[in-house]
């Protein structure tokens, strides 16, 4: 009967033990969760923040190797002005970051350009050093002259309207052309009655300075 007894006793010791042990544990997953919300939130609001402070910059489109002078320089715009906003400083960076942008024959030769590089034969050591590589190989050699003598020869045979957008593009691969030839190669193409209105036009503006 006292053995019983004992056994009970240390029964009920033993059930209060292990209900001391499940209340211990619930209070201290209870308490981790609580402390994982308080991080969740503060991450959260630590992320929110940076997304909202971080400017949203979308790659530039990838170079394939075309030989066409506006998308050359059209790439290479990009590519500065990404790095720019990108706040990359790094000359290697820069670099990397543009190779990384190239594909198709482009690809190929920045393998090439990197072999020479690893022989001693050629160095990119800035970014500006990538932009003049990059435009020696591809860059047609007379791409200018070509522009002028597709200036030269813009005929308006549409409405003024087409003709005036045609020439604004043909402009756009000339920037350094003087505005005084602007003035002439456009008047030049335009068909004859639309010369002689602006040719009226520029001596009315003319007579009254």
């Amino acid at each position: 009967m006292k053995l019983m007894r004992e056994q009970m006793a240390e029964s009920v010791a033993l059930n209060r033990s292990l209900s001391d042990l499940v209340k211990a544990l619930q209070d201290e997953v209870a308490e981790l969760r609580a402390s994982n919300q308080r991080l969740l939130r503060i991450s959260s609001s630590s992320s929110s923040h940076e997304r909202t402070s971080r400017v949203d910059v979308q790659r530039p489109a990838k170079y394939s190797g075309s030989r066409d002078a506006r998308a050359i320089d059209n790439f290479l715009f990009q590519v500065d002005y990404y790095l720019d906003l990108q706040n990359v400083v790094e000359e290697d960076l820069k670099i990397k970051t543009a190779a990384m942008l190239l594909e198709g024959d482009a690809v190929a030769w920045w393998r090439r350009k990197m072999f020479d590089i690893e022989n001693g034969d050629c160095t990119i050591a800035t970014f500006d050093d990538f932009r003049k590589q990059l435009k020696g190989y591809f860059m047609p050699v007379d791409a200018e002259r070509q522009t002028y003598r597709m200036v030269a020869n813009l005929r308006q045979t549409g409405s003024l309207r087409e003709y005036v957008r045609a020439y604004q593009k043909l402009m756009l691969d000339v920037p350094k052309m003087p505005e005084k030839d602007k003035l002439n190669w456009f008047i030049i193409g335009l068909q004859s009655w639309a010369q002689a209105d602006v040719e009226r036009s520029t001596q009315r503006l003319w007579s009254k300075h």
